[in-house]
């Protein structure tokens, strides 16, 4: 791919992305971004994705454009594929190598030759990649369907590591990836030579990074240094609105003291000046006049004390808006408790569907929150499945001895048509109306978003209403089987998710490739994948 002599790098001159109704999702943006490392941050449903498609060129803009002297290459947070899609297609490839077995055969159109030029050891160096990726050797031809997730996003990002591009813009890459693709992926990162911009939670991964990058509805604001940096950067931000939020309360509180006492001086001398009119011996026409200016005075100074405090409280307003809302904490009811020494879950003589494996036997006791981790493959969703009973074992014995709740990825268990108050009122939640409304409110989770569809909810939203779901119902859940809860939610949900769950005084098995997240879970247990077994270790 072509270069140009001039150093890359790309400028957002007014961007503006709107839906079709009219409503603008973010912009207008500007911001001059050079040949450098930045991890792109923001609240789920803000327009990440979306912008990161406008600079790669495939969506317009409603407005403004960008600037640009570099090349990119993109790879989507979920790669799109068909049954009939091949792994050549799925990266991008599949004009070079139609072209290439074309000419093998003997029959080339009149352009292959120019369609391989530079990319006639593709197919060599696409081996290698996949090799380093630790991915099965590469097929042109092999069917994008077969891989899975994790090996999906692994070859597309082989894909666009090989296209030469200044600019790599990837879109959340370690969703799908387990530890050892993770550390392939944070090893490429680290030689990479050109621009990149990364949309991504995985603070590891944010922590590698030379810019942060943060986008909001009304501008892309950038930070010098890592994830850690900016974290202090904006703590230090927060810190000065919170005293600047003091600051106007008190500021107003004093200005309404001041006001009350002009409002009452005045009062008293108006009174007095009309006591005074009615013993002077003057006409009556001008006693009107005199009681007349006494009332529009006072009507003066009400106005101008009205507009004081419209001033006052629009300050406050503001410096209210600056201040970030805290991470909410999750209620529990009684019933989600789990006594120490309780019988939690026993698996006996377990043989899980599709995986090759010794068989299984384990017990869980009392509240333990236990982290199950490993590679791709493993069996880690599968154990979840096969313990809420979505998938049968091949054999051997299971039992849960208290009430589960099963969350994937996707909340497929929920109903995504519902809304939270429709879903709690089915299940018979215990709590009042208006406790359970303050509780939700708590949550981050406004009277409004609360009778909307769960399908429509951010990524955050939607987990944390499924959360209230699980824990408010009549019967609670004691135990919660979580499979990579924070996939799909921005760093503040899955903060505030963290500091939720950390309360839970229940039992939870967790599977997830975020050390940052099992870290802040108070885990007391790890069963994990190693040497084609699984192994327990107390924390």
């Amino acid at each position: 791919m072509a270069h140009f002599a001039q150093s890359p790098y790309l400028v957002l001159h007014q961007l503006t992305c709107q839906f079709a109704n009219g409503e603008i999702l973010f912009g207008p943006l500007n911001q001059t971004l050079e040949q450098q490392h930045y991890g792109l941050v923001g609240r789920n449903g803000v327009g990440k994705t979306r912008l990161l498609r406008l600079i790669a060129g495939l969506d317009k803009p409603a407005a403004g454009h960008v600037e640009t002297h570099a090349s990119f290459a993109y790879v989507a947070q979920q790669p799109h594929i068909t049954q009939q899609m091949t792994l050549a297609q799925m990266l991008g490839y599949g004009e070079i190598f139609a072209a290439q077995a074309r000419l093998e055969q003997g029959c080339p159109q009149h352009d292959d030759i120019d369609c391989l030029e530079g990319q006639w050891d593709l197919a060599e160096r696409l081996k290698i990649a996949f090799a380093s990726a630790g991915l099965p050797a590469f097929d042109p031809q092999r069917p994008a369907s077969g891989l899975s997730g994790g090996e999906r996003m692994r070859a597309a990002l082989c894909g666009a590591l090989l296209t030469g591009a200044d600019f790599l813009l990837l879109d959340e890459p370690t969703n799908h990836l387990d530890v050892n693709g993770r550390e392939w992926l944070y090893q490429q990162i680290a030689q990479w030579p050109g621009g990149l911009l990364i949309a991504s939670h995985d603070r590891q991964l944010l922590a590698r990074m030379q810019r942060i990058v943060e986008l909001n509805p009304d501008a892309l604001r950038s930070y010098g240094g890592n994830y850690h940096d900016y974290h202090q950067q904006r703590e230090q931000e927060q810190q000065a609105a919170r005293n600047q939020l003091e600051h106007r309360v008190l500021e107003r509180r004093r200005a309404r003291i001041r006001l009350q006492k002009e409002h009452d001086n005045y009062q008293r001398r108006s009174a007095q000046a009309l006591r005074s009119v009615n013993t002077r011996n003057v006409a009556s026409f001008e006693k009107a006049a005199i009681k007349g200016a006494a009332r529009d005075i006072m009507g003066t100074i009400r106005k101008q004390h009205q507009g004081q405090k419209s001033s006052l409280d629009n300050a406050v307003r503001e410096a209210r808006d600056r201040v970030a809302e805290d991470n909410p904490v999750m209620l529990t009811l009684p019933g989600s408790t789990v006594a120490a020494g309780k019988q939690v879950l026993v698996l006996e003589q377990l043989q899980l569907p599709f995986i090759s494996m010794p068989l299984l036997n384990w017990r869980m006791d009392g509240p333990m929150r236990v982290a199950i981790t490993g590679p791709n493959g493993c069996g880690k969703s599968t154990l979840l499945k096969v313990i809420i009973g979505q998938l049968p074992a091949v054999s051997g014995h299971c039992h849960c001895s208290v009430v589960p709740a099963y969350l994937d990825q996707n909340l497929s268990l929920l109903d995504l048509t519902r809304s939270v108050v429709d879903h709690l009122g089915i299940q018979d939640t215990p709590l009042a109306e208006g406790v359970l409304r303050s509780q939700l409110a708590n949550l981050q989770l406004s009277a409004e978003r609360i009778m909307l569809p769960l399908s429509v909810l951010s990524g955050g939203e939607r987990l944390k209403a499924a959360l209230a779901c699980v824990l408010w119902r009549r019967e609670p859940a004691q135990l919660l089987l979580l499979d990579e809860p924070t996939n799909h939610v921005d760093l503040a949900s899955a903060q505030a998710i963290e500091v939720a769950l950390a309360a839970f005084p229940g039992a939870m098995l967790v599977v997830s490739h975020d050390e940052d997240f099992l870290q802040a879970l108070k885990l007391t247990h790890r069963l994990y994948w190693q040497n084609g077994n699984w192994h327990f270790q107390a924390i």
